[in-house]
């Protein structure tokens, strides 16, 4: 991918929206595995999670997706 091209400001909503959702089911998932209840500091790292994912579908693109896509699970 040409790293040239600049994403205009609706794909740029779109790769945060689906990376922060991504980022918001993985982080739940994750807690719930590790914590029985959910207390502020877990909702705080979910949504950490969640916008960290975000950021980094908006910086990354396709990229980002492709590497989520090699991770075993």
């Amino acid at each position: 991918m040409s790293h040239d091209y600049e994403p205009d400001a609706s794909e740029k909503r779109i790769r945060f929206g689906c990376g922060f959702i991504f980022g918001g089911i993985f982080g739940f998932i994750v807690v719930l595995r590790e914590v029985y209840q959910m207390t502020g500091l877990a909702w705080t790292f979910v949504v950490g999670i969640a916008l960290v994912c975000g950021y980094l579908a908006l910086r990354c693109g396709d990229e980002f997706w492709e590497s989520i896509g090699k991770w075993p699970f």
